[in-house]
């Protein structure tokens, strides 16, 4: 990557603010859309020989999507993503869009989401007003602590595994809003099971070969390691460490 890395270091000082135009109607969450990020880094890529291509393919049966820096010296880096198995092609085509969105900013290291985890969270401290502005010794201003509510077992399975693949949030959302519920607690625990393979595959895609081995792979040590007691979040931890620990210190191909 003696030239492609260094074009792109160029280009990402001078990519321009990325606006977050749109809000999601259903969750009030601003983002940007693919097309304010892709007007926010395209000419600076352009300037620099650098141009970014998707497209989709079937891969073990599996749509997926593929992603590919190009610089004109014919060095390139690529990404590989699946795609959420949806039969309705309107909500299809949203889930398209959300992850060809998601892919150019995970290439490129770009953000173009408000990530509201925070929310599932509210603290809210009030002291009293002291009377006529005297305070007496050793008196201390009440405070009055509104704790957050507990958060559904549910929820928070899906919140830490999310964290720890680093998977975008806004996925998580369109997955949830194609199943019809606001949150993963509004859901039972098998279609959560899907939801926590689509996560996990997404972050093993580019790591295998084949598509077929990440889901083998994702069997044998999250699924049975499971089944024999260890804890969902260690096993995918321990999956996705012994992954890594087999993958090349650079996980670049070029063309």
């Amino acid at each position: 990557m003696q030239k492609l890395i260094p074009a792109l270091i160029k280009a990402k000082a001078e990519f321009q603010p990325i606006h977050k135009d749109r809000i999601n109607p259903h969750f009030k969450h601003k983002y940007a859309t693919l097309d304010a990020v892709l007007d926010a880094v395209t000419p600076a890529l352009g300037k620099y020989g650098l141009a970014v291509i998707q497209t989709t393919s079937i891969t073990e049966a599996k749509t997926v999507l593929q992603t590919h820096l190009y610089h004109e010296s014919g060095e390139s880096i690529a990404s590989t993503y699946p795609l959420p198995e949806i039969s309705d092609s309107q909500k299809f085509g949203a889930a398209l869009t959300y992850a060809r969105r998601y892919a150019v900013c995970a290439i490129l290291s770009v953000t173009a989401d408000e990530d509201d985890d925070a929310q599932n969270t509210v603290t809210l401290k009030k002291s009293e007003p002291a009377q006529n502005n005297i305070r007496f010794r050793n008196q201390q201003p009440q405070v009055r602590q509104l704790a957050s509510p507990p958060i559904n077992p549910q929820d928070l399975r899906v919140k830490e595994i999310r964290l720890l693949l680093d998977y975008p949030l806004e996925l998580v959302k369109e997955w949830l809003h194609s199943h019809n519920v606001n949150s993963p607690g509004e859901i039972e625990s098998e279609r959560i099971d899907e939801l926590v393979k689509t996560m996990c595959l997404a972050w093993a895609a580019n790591k295998f070969d084949h598509l077929s081995h990440a889901v083998n792979s994702y069997q044998r040590h999250v699924i049975d390691s499971g089944l024999r007691g260890v804890s969902e979040l260690s096993a995918i931890q321990a999956w996705m460490e012994g992954v890594q620990a087999q993958l090349p210190s650079v996980n670049v191909h070029q063309s």
